[in-house]
């Protein structure tokens, strides 16, 4: 069964190219996030029961692919708490895959809100971010599954992601 190693955490965090990244450098595959091809054809205008279909899409993505280790830039862990920030609940179906997810095979990457901002036509939570982040966070807790903080800047927000990759998620194959 594949491991994963998904990379979660508030907008403009470096999800998208710390991911690049990552699977570039390890040779994985990588699951890109679904919603911004989903959003972009929409022009960003969505509703409550969009955030379904994107978390229906992106699940199908996850599961159609079988590589041994996949790299994903966010889950639907970021879908439930977006949807739960902005409409104030989250679809149960949403919920019904997360309850589904193997805790052992996956590992994620929380990227702290220390980096600067920037914009984005798609991104709507300059302001929200710390706030997005501890709810990504009290999630992964809750949720009971393993994750580490990468915080920093350039090269040093690689290096620290770097390490705990080669400490946490390859060391236990």
């Amino acid at each position: 069964m594949p491991r994963k190693l998904i990379l979660v955490g508030p907008e403009s965090t470096g999800k998208t190219t710390l991911s690049n990244y990552l699977a570039k450098l390890y040779n994985f595959d990588l699951i890109t996030e679904y919603s911004r091809i989903y959003l972009s054809k929409k022009r960003n205008y969505y509703v409550y029961e969009d955030l379904k279909k994107i978390a229906i899409k992106q699940n199908q993505i996850e599961k159609n692919n079988s590589s041994e280790k996949i790299i994903m830039d966010t889950d639907l862990l970021t879908i439930k708490i977006w949807s739960e920030f902005k409409y104030g609940s989250c679809d149960p179906e949403i919920e019904k895959i997360i309850s589904s997810y193997d805790r052992n095979k996956r590992y994620y990457l929380l990227l702290k809100d220390d980096i600067k901002w920037e914009y984005d036509q798609l991104r709507e939570s300059k302001n929200d971010r710390s706030e997005i982040f501890s709810l990504h966070k009290n999630l992964l807790q809750k949720k009971g599954f393993s994750y580490s903080i990468i915080s920093g800047i350039a090269d040093n927000r690689i290096n620290n992601a770097i390490k705990v990759v080669e400490e946490r998620f390859l060391s236990k194959n």
